[in-house]
């Protein structure tokens, strides 16, 4: 079986995004967000059989986490609303959202509306049934 570099380019750079945030690091964090640009740019622009909605929704997620940890909560708002739009979530979109939601009853968060309504809105979303989910998409 090929491994995640024989993968397409946008999963690559999904996949990215998602190691670089996990790294943690203010350098870190912004590279993430280029990679994570880079994967919906190719998502958006790529051929649909190489289109995996639970990666475009990672890609969403992991901006919507680096915009979060940058400060910038109303961007990170932005881009959750893209995972929020689509179809449903897969169990791992679903967590990655509750850790999410954890991080913004955390200080510097904690109180400020824009994040007790995106806790809310994600609390509405991660109620639902998961979809069942590609075993190799990002966590």
């Amino acid at each position: 079986m090929p491994g995640v570099f024989s993968s397409p380019e946008a999963k690559q750079w999904t996949y990215a995004g998602t190691t670089l945030l996990a790294v943690g690091g203010d350098e870190q964090i912004r590279h993430a967000i280029g990679a994570s640009h880079r994967a919906v740019d190719l998502y958006h622009a790529g051929p649909e059989d190489d289109r995996s909605p639970g990666d475009l929704q990672a890609a969403h997620l992991d901006l919507a986490t680096a915009y979060l940890a940058s400060g910038e909560v109303e961007r990170a708002s932005a881009k959750l609303s893209e995972v929020f739009t689509a179809e449903g979530c897969t169990a791992s979109i679903t967590i990655r959202l509750r850790n999410l939601a954890s991080l913004l009853g955390s200080e510097p968060y904690r109180g400020a509306q824009s994040a007790v309504d995106l806790r809310a809105h994600i609390h509405e979303v991660t109620v639902r049934p998961a979809l069942a989910g590609n075993p190799t998409e990002p966590r």
